[in-house]
């Protein structure tokens, strides 16, 4: 016997997928402090819920499992939580691990989002909205700023993955009217990212060296310019996007773009370690296609929102440095 969803909504109810990634939760405390009831999905079996214990709200969410994207789990998900609010954070995060898990990252970053999309048009749940975390690494090398509408032009599994849910989430938009927005997100950085996310890792690389833990820090392309953010400014601008009447796409960046060499020469100055010493570039940490520069043109979130990022790289650092240190 199928699972049918019932229709009454909580507004003051969310579900998140992926709640303990970075982005899940750091939107769940936002949420908490909003006075909503959170509700999370936990998409993966190695999970771990460092990043709640963090933020200190592992108390204050209440959570589901689901490893297998099963439709009627999902339906039941929806049924007990009366989300008012559905957002799609889970999947493969990672670029560099993309290339190693292939299949996953496509899988993991849209089968949910397929399953839900279906389960609130045939349901005639249209009045739940939708978000969906997309990403800026879906416009690859792209010349110039990317805005809402810049060819799509991925590079890695990764970026393919980001860009099919964006195009699966525009056609449901537009077929079946449901409310589903896209964040399209750039780099973004937390007290939260594990020390594989390449701020991450040269920061507490450094501090090894300093600490004399380690001897070398490796490092792939350190030529590449990215645009960094701080994602609980982020979490900020996602909770206004989904607060607009109409469901659109949405750049969310800085609009600056910074060099990786600078980052890292700003962090090891701060420890007061020699580059040329300590720092080795390492081929096999490059990516096979990278792009050099992916620029993002934020007119959009600042002529519809008012709002344009205020914390940029050079504050991010020293956040980051100040909890390495701890």
């Amino acid at each position: 016997m199928s699972v049918k969803v019932k229709k009454n909504i909580n507004k003051k109810s969310i579900l998140i997928f992926g709640i303990t990634g970075q982005d899940g939760s750091l939107l769940a405390k936002y949420y908490i402090d909003k006075k909503f009831t959170v509700y999370g999905v936990v998409t993966s079996k190695k999970f771990s819920p460092r990043n709640l214990k963090k933020l200190n709200i592992t108390n204050k969410v209440k959570l589901f499992y689901c490893f297998n994207f099963d439709e009627k789990k999902i339906k039941k998900i929806i049924n007990k939580s009366k989300c008012s609010y559905i957002y799609l954070l889970s999947g493969v995060s990672s670029v560099k691990l993309s290339e190693k898990l292939k299949y996953e990252t496509i899988i993991s970053n849209n089968l949910i989002l397929i399953e839900i999309l279906q389960i609130l048009t045939f349901e005639n749940l249209k009045k739940i909205k939708v978000f969906n975390a997309s990403s800026g690494e879906i416009f690859g090398d792209n010349k110039g700023a990317n805005n809402e509408n810049s060819k799509i032009n991925p590079l890695s599994y990764y970026a393919l993955a980001k860009a099919i849910s964006l195009e699966i989430s525009r056609a449901y938009r537009e077929q079946f009217k449901l409310k589903v927005y896209n964040g399209i997100l750039f780099n973004h950085e937390s007290l939260l990212r594990p020390k594989n996310y390449v701020v991450r890792k040269i920061i507490s690389g450094a501090n090894d060296i300093f600490n004399k833990k380690i001897n070398e820090l490796k490092i792939g392309n350190t030529e590449v310019y990215r645009d960094w953010g701080w994602a609980p400014e982020y979490v900020k601008i996602i909770y206004k996007i989904m607060n607009t009447v109409e469901p659109s796409d949405y750049i969310i960046a800085t609009g600056k773009i910074t060099k990786l060499d600078y980052i890292i020469t700003k962090v090891f100055n701060h420890y007061k370690i020699s580059k040329k010493t300590y720092l080795k570039k390492s081929n096999k940490l490059k990516r096979k296609l990278e792009p050099m520069q992916i620029k993002a043109d934020i007119t959009k979130l600042k002529k519809k929102l008012k709002y344009a990022p205020k914390i940029l790289i050079d504050k991010i650092i020293p956040f980051i440095i100040v909890d390495e240190k701890k």
